[in-house]
């Protein structure tokens, strides 16, 4: 067993919540904003919604300023504690900047005349001068009210989920099992055991709204060989923890002994705490479990790479690696400023000459990827069909079934950029088939 592959490190990695953040970059991913620069909003404020039914809405993870409204993200600045929240219980009015207050303070209600001079004017001739009407301080709305999920059927469920943040996809399709991914999802994310040992609380919550949604007969917690944990309603299965068996298809295969059944669901631990954070509160999802450079937070939704960089103490240098996502599968970045999403589960960190990097030489055909391959496809091929654009021949050599584990990159001795390759064929082949579909 390649312990670089082990997806059950030992030992607990505690969760740190992270307080304080002052602001936030939620990524859009698609959806469309309900705000507008300026605007103040307050924990649970409906931010931007998505035409799907199944994809859940976004909301502000704490009361502030919408500082940014961008097609990629919305930028939100925390107000200060004293003006969120006045001593009776009001939002107060967010600290003005430098010019803002300049501006309030030159009035120009005569012929440029500032107020100042027009009060000593008046008092010249004899007048009183007007005085200024008081200004009612802005504040942010309202949070919203906890939502009642008793006595909903699963359609009332699902659409109640939608709007508090949670993607329902998976629930409304039929299954006939319904597996709960007990695993990290790959090497280097510490989350699994924190949350199946010391949150069961709120995974239990969680599984008890799913089994509300799904018609699955039968639920299933697959879990690493020699844990302890369990959840009631949900029947253990265990598995050896190497990647990629954390992944939907291999799972699958390990659980049932079939190959991409259609009417099996798939859910991760991940995915599943954040049900149970709703089903909790009744509130919006506005935080994020994820593993951090190699430490286990819940932050907000749209905290910036660079938040977890200062609480560690560390600064990537030029040349460095920044993945959002794991190492076998995530996609790196180009700054730290880039707010994580309700998905992002891992922020990993490479150093300059840890890894040899991804160059475009030539496959040699020693077969290593061919013999890797979870799915028994040709990876050597796929590449090199994808890498000269021969997209066709890559739906011939069945390019949909790569689940994209990222192994046959890690193992090719000519470092060719495999997945690269492979997501950008499905890319092509997805707009080929939409303009098929529209008769362009």
């Amino acid at each position: 067993m390649d312990a670089r592959f082990i997806l059950s490190p030992g030992g607990r990695r505690e969760m740190t919540v992270l307080d304080g953040v002052s602001l936030v970059r939620i990524p859009l991913d698609d959806h469309d904003a309900v705000v507008k620069k300026r605007a103040l909003v307050n924990r649970g404020t409906l931010i931007a919604t998505h035409s799907s039914p199944n994809v859940g809405d976004m909301h502000a993870p704490f009361a502030g300023t919408v500082k940014e409204v961008t097609p990629a993200f919305i930028e939100i600045e925390a107000l200060p504690p004293e003006a969120a929240q006045t001593p009776g219980g009001e939002a107060a009015a967010p600290a003005r900047t430098s010019a803002e207050s300049k501006e309030a303070q030159a009035e120009v209600p005569e012929e440029g005349q500032a107020a100042p001079a027009r009060a000593a004017k008046a008092s010249a001739e004899g007048k009183e001068a007007p005085a200024k009407a008081a200004k009612t301080p802005a504040v942010p709305p309202p949070s919203p009210a906890p939502v009642s999920f008793d006595g909903l059927d699963a359609v009332q469920l699902g659409k109640a989920l939608k709007e508090l943040g949670i993607p329902v996809r998976l629930f409304n399709r039929p299954a006939r099992l319904f597996i709960i991914n007990g695993l990290n999802p790959e090497p280097g994310m510490l989350y699994a055991e924190e949350l199946l040992g010391w949150h069961r609380a709120t995974l239990e919550a969680g599984l008890a709204l799913a089994r509300r949604l799904s018609d699955a007969p039968r639920f299933v917690l697959a879990l690493p060989e020699g844990s302890p944990h369990s959840l009631p309603g949900a029947d253990a299965h265990y598995v050896k923890p190497v990647y990629p068996v954390s992944l939907s298809y291999p799972l699958i295969r390990a659980v049932t002994g079939k190959e991409r059944p259609e009417d099996i669901t798939v859910l991760r631990l991940h995915a599943l705490f954040a049900l149970g954070l709703v089903a909790e509160s009744g509130l919006p999802l506005t935080r994020a479990v994820t593993t951090a450079l190699g430490q286990n937070y819940l932050a907000p939704v749209g905290t910036p790479v660079s938040a977890f960089f200062d609480r560690q103490g560390l600064r990537p240098e030029p040349g460095d690696t920044v993945l959002l996502g794991g190492a076998m599968r995530g996609a790196a970045i180009a700054g730290t400023s880039r707010g994580i999403g309700k998905g992002d589960d891992a922020v990993q960190f490479i150093k300059k000459g840890a890894l040899p990097p991804l160059e475009d030489t030539p496959c040699i055909g020693c077969g290593a990827c061919v013999h890797i391959c979870p799915v028994r496809l040709r990876p050597n091929m796929l590449s090199r069909y994808a890498e000269f654009g021969l997209y066709e021949s890559c739906r011939k050599e069945h390019i949909e079934v790569c689940i994209e584990c990222g192994l046959c990159g890690y193992i090719c001795p000519s470092c060719r950029p495999m997945q690269q390759y492979f997501r950008m064929a499905k890319h092509h082949l997805g707009l080929i088939s939409l303009q098929h579909r529209l008769g362009k």
